[in-house]
This record gives structure tokens, sequence and C-alpha cells, in this order.
């Protein structure tokens, strides 16, 4: 469910894809040993507090030489030696550090290069893919960019913030449902969801099982006039995150295990839009929609699985009758597109009130089914 596509962009600075080029000098080396380099430069930050900057790229990427051209003006240079240490991570063909690569949030997912700024105490507060670095086309640019990061008070190229979704009040009540859950090859999952409505607070819970065996368990604190996410925990087989949501940023832990090593463990303070939802709150979100046929919406959804804030569309279709198991019902289709790593999928949610999940599917993976 997690397998990442890696393509080439050509949108300002390309990010580099598989091409088949053959290797050429430069500064990313097979023989490296990115962790110790990384525990090296967070120790030198430590001694002169200055931030560590991680440079993932390959020798053969054009415009890997391209940014590094960028690093070295007389500025750039200057403003790179007197604020952080630099550490070149060699990708290879896409199958060299892969480890490294998946700590760091799948940092190359978009391609290469890509850039990630950790502080002294190893905490990300930062990562750069993609279209991200499309604005970097000078030294000028590069000082500009990475200022942005380190002054930690704008995204370097920020669009102004979504507004928040518009829930139904009628929906926003204590509530339970029971999903089952069947795959390509075989049934036997629940996914359970709950939202416990109080006077003062609001709180959700997802609770995961196969086989009887329990996958996934969510908790969630939301706020409880926007439903916002205020702090959530995670417990799953390939990682475990607690997260806080405050005033545009997202600060967090996540531990993810590396075989046969120890656990992974990663700190982040990241830059986000004030009316982000956390990507395990898409359930809720979709069940509690204030419901207006032949409309869209768009929501930024945080994914801490890559360390990325994503733009995820909502288009909320016609009401339309629904086969299930147990019978056809009038429900609404609501299908969410965008680039985060589980979409696109499919929800379909019932038109009469109490409203309630009735199907999700994910095209060619699996599919959610109310079981009564």
């Amino acid at each position: 469910m997690r397998s990442l596509l890696f393509v080439a962009l050509t949108i300002g600075l390309a990010s580099c894809a598989y091409l088949g080029l053959s290797t050429v000098g430069g500064p990313y080396s097979a023989q490296a040993n990115p962790r110790a380099d990384i525990q090296a430069a967070l120790l030198a930050a430590q001694a002169d507090h200055k931030f560590v900057l991680l440079d993932f790229g390959a020798n053969w990427c054009a415009p890997c030489h391209e940014l590094l051209s960028y690093f070295h003006t007389q500025r750039a240079d200057s403003f790179l030696q007197a604020n952080f240490h630099l550490v070149y991570i060699d990708i290879g063909q896409f199958d060299r550090n892969t480890d490294v690569v998946r700590k760091y949030g799948f940092a190359t997912s978009l391609g290469i290069p890509a850039l990630a700024v950790l502080t002294s105490s190893g905490e990300v507060i930062a990562v750069a893919r993609g279209k991200s670095l499309s604005p970097v086309s000078s030294g000028d640019d590069v000082v500009r960019f990475l200022s942005a990061w380190i002054n930690r008070t704008s995204g370097g190229g920020s669009t102004r913030p979504l507004p928040p979704v518009q829930f139904d009040p009628g929906q926003v009540r204590s509530a339970a449902e029971t999903l089952a859950m069947r795959t390509r090859k075989a049934s036997g999952g629940t996914f359970v969801l709950q939202l416990d409505v109080n006077r003062d607070s609001v709180t959700s819970a997802i609770v995961n099982t196969w086989q009887d065996t329990l996958v996934q368990h969510v908790r969630t604190v939301h706020d409880a006039l926007s439903l916002g996410p205020k702090e959530v925990w995670d417990s799953t087989r390939g990682e475990q995150v607690h997260i806080i949501y405050v005033a545009g940023r997202v600060r967090g832990t996540r531990v993810t295990p590396n075989p046969p090593g120890p656990p992974d463990t990663i700190h982040f303070d990241l830059l986000t839009d004030p009316n982000t939802v956390d990507r395990r709150n898409l359930p809720l979100i979709v069940s509690l929609l204030a419901l207006a046929p032949s409309t869209n919406a768009v929501i930024p959804v945080f994914d801490s699985w890559t360390l990325r804030t994503y733009s995820v569309r909502l288009v909320i279709g016609d009401r339309i009758r629904v086969t299930r198991p147990s019978g056809t019902v009038d429900g609404y289709r609501i299908d969410l597109s965008g680039e985060m790593w589980n979409l696109p999928q499919t929800w379909y949610v019932s038109a009469d009130l109490p409203r309630r999940i009735l199907r999700v599917e994910w095209p060619q993976d699996a599919v959610l089914e109310a079981v009564r």
C-alpha cells in the first residue's frame, strides 16, 4: 500500500528519476556511511549551534549538479558555511541508502535532488522534494529558500491557507461504526470508527484488526469547535507516532522499524497550513461533511510517513442508489484524490440521517463495507 512511484519532474529545477545515465564525478559517494556522517554532523552542530543540511542525490543526476553549482556561488557558499553542516547522501539508482531515505520521510519520493534540514538535536524542520525546489534557480534563491527554513517563519513560497472544511453540526455526535474489510485475496478484517462528543471535548478513535489481530489503533483529540486535530497517537506494526498540531505547525515523534538495527526515531517540527488535518482523520471528515451535491473542496492533509502536507481534493457526487449486501439505500459518492500514497479513495455515505458510512473503496486494493 505504500509503494512509491519515482517520476521525472520538469518544472523549474527538474528532479531526476532513473534515466540510465552513466556516473560522472561529484560529491555523492557510494562508499560513504550516511548514518555515521549524519551523526558526526549533528555532533558538530551541537558544538557550533549550526543546522544540518542533508542533500540526497546522485552523481549521474544533472539537476543535482545544477543545484550544487548554486551552492558554490559566493553568497550561497558563505551562507551555507555559516549556518549548516552539509551531508551528501548517494541514492544510487534509487537503490542505495534506502533506509536513510525512508527515515527522513521518503525524501526522494518525487525524484532528486531532495533536501532535509535538521536542528542540532536531529529534529526535522523541513523537507524539500519535487516542485518545492522549483523556486531555486540561483545562489540568491538558495539563501532565500534555506533562510525561510532556519528562521522558521514561512514555508518559502507557501500559498494562502485553505479554508476549513464545513461539517454538518447534526452529525457531530457520539457514535460508533464497524466496517468489514476485504482485500483482493482475503477477508476477515474490521475497521471500527468511534466519535465521543462531550461538552468540552471531542475525541475519535480507529481500531483496525485483521484475523482478530490488532493492526492499528489511533486516538485523536479534536478542537471542540473546528474539529481540527490537536493531538494524535497512532500505533501500527510499521509506525508509532505522537503528533501535536498547533498554530500552523505540526510537531511530533515517529518511530519506525529498522531491521536488523534498533528502531529509527525521528522528531519533527514542520510548518503547515493552519487548517491541516491528519491523514488518520479522513474517515471522520468524510462522515461528518455538510453534503452539497456536485461540489468539491480541497483540504491540507499531513502524513507522518512522508513528513509532508498534501492537498487532497474531495468531490461530492449527486444523490444515488447504493447497493449493499443488506439491500439498496440512498447515498452520496465522495471521491478523494491527490498525491498522497493511499489515494485515490471512493466513499459512499447514506443520505438519510443519522448519516452512516456504507462503503469505502481503494481501487485494486481493499474494500470496507458496513456490517449492518
